[in-house]
């Protein structure tokens, strides 16, 4: 068995370390890569061969060599070649056709390291924004799954940032659709209502809260929440009638 393939029996393994808030997200559920003994030497060192020429296109085949090069140059801050890899594997039809989820995951990746940087280092690129949003828009179907829904939430709160609530709502509506089991987007669509009239905010609260108990303590924190505590007595009158 070629090399490239006995890694790729390799799995991805990740922490769930508490609530999924979006900001939690970035800080703890970044994808990492946990691989021991000679295979992650092995790797490690296939990793490093992407860019060689022919062979490289059978090793970028590899989901478990990718991910390593992408960890590797995490490590070493080495933002934009990171990202050239990123896109690079996302445009392939290697994933895109045949593995879909993973697919998804590498997007994932992609939007939890652009947000990670502008949280931590207030690093903002909108070009690479602007790229992952229309690539994402593009992915393969179906469009469901955890990993769909964070990254439509990413691309919904980047267009958020530039004042687009409509296109803001439009995305994090899809993000609720992708993974149900996950109170955020809606928690979020019920915030985004908060600045414009075509939203009912309190069903959207009131869906999150139904999901997660925790999104009604988090909407009495929140300073813009606040500011509106008929919607957040009304969201706590019914989420409590609803639990007897």
């Amino acid at each position: 068995m070629p090399l490239c393939q006995a890694a790729d029996i390799l799995h991805m393994l990740e922490k769930n370390n508490g609530p999924r808030s979006y900001r939690e997200l970035i800080r703890n559920r970044t994808p990492s890569l946990q691989v021991s003994g000679v295979m992650s030497i092995i790797c490690e060192f296939l990793s490093r061969g992407l860019r060689w020429p022919v062979i490289g296109r059978l090793l970028s085949q590899s989901f478990i060599l990718v991910c390593c090069a992408l960890n590797r140059l995490r490590q070493k801050m080495d933002y934009p070649r990171l990202y050239e890899l990123l896109v690079e594997s996302l445009l392939s039809a290697t994933f895109r056709k045949k593995h879909n989820y993973r697919w998804w995951y590498l997007m994932r990746f992609a939007v939890s390291i652009a947000q990670e940087r502008q949280i931590n280092w207030l690093i903002r690129d909108r070009v690479l924004e602007d790229n992952l949003t229309l690539l994402g828009s593009l992915g393969p179907r179906p469009l469901k799954g955890y990993d769909v829904a964070y990254s439509f939430v990413g691309y919904s709160l980047w267009l958020f940032e530039r004042g687009d609530v409509s296109g803001a709502i439009s995305l994090v509506k899809i993000a609720a659709q992708a993974d149900e089991s996950w109170g955020y987007p809606e928690y979020l669509h019920g915030w985004y209502g908060l600045f414009t009239h075509d939203v009912n905010s309190v069903e959207h609260f009131v869906r999150a809260v139904q999901i997660d108990w925790s999104f009604l303590q988090r909407m009495k924190h929140d300073k813009t929440c606040r500011e509106r505590p008929d919607i957040v007595h009304e969201v706590q009158k019914r989420t409590l009638v609803s639990t007897k």
